[in-house]
This record gives C-alpha cells, sequence and structure tokens, in this order.
C-alpha cells in the first residue's frame, strides 16, 4: 500500500460500531482510521493539530489493531490526547 495520500475511511455504521468497540477496549483516546486516496486531504495533520499523538501499545492491543485493520480493509492508528504543558 504504497501511497502518499490519505484521507478518511468510508465506514458504515456498523464499522464505526467496531471501531468505537476497540477504541473501548483498548482504552485509547481516539482511533481513526484511514484508507488511501489519490488526492491529499490533510487527514493527518488534522490529528496533529487537535494536539493528539499516538498512543503507546503493547503487543496485544497492537494484534487487536491489526485485525480490525484487515476486517475493515483501513490503516487504523490510535491516538491519545497530547499532554499540554508536560
Amino acid at each position: 500500500m504504497a501511497t502518499n495520500a490519505w484521507t478518511w475511511a468510508n465506514l458504515n455504521n456498523d464499522q464505526l460500531s467496531l471501531l468505537k468497540e476497540a477504541e473501548s477496549t483498548l482504552g485509547t483516546d481516539l482511533l481513526l482510521a484511514y484508507q488511501p486516496s489519490d488526492r491529499p486531504t490533510g487527514a493527518e495533520k488534522m490529528a496533529a493539530a487537535a494536539e493528539l499523538q499516538v498512543a503507546p501499545l503493547n503487543e496485544s492491543q497492537i494484534e487487536c489493531l491489526q485485525g480490525l485493520e484487515s476486517q475493515l480493509n483501513t490503516v487504523i492508528i490510535a491516538y491519545q490526547q497530547a499532554n499540554v504543558g508536560a
């Protein structure tokens, strides 16, 4: 999947429910699903502007995300709120 452009993944309600369930199970602040795009949308820049940082995950949590990525055919990134002023 070699691409320089990403956009929000187009998910149906069932897929969004799976994503929200995983978000809760993993204890992350936010899971964002991306898919390759022909045109850059700035989706990844929006996450940075929202003061989010990649959440640290253990091996089991990573396996869970990889399974969900396969199921949804997307790339999923786990984020947490950045510690402002830390």
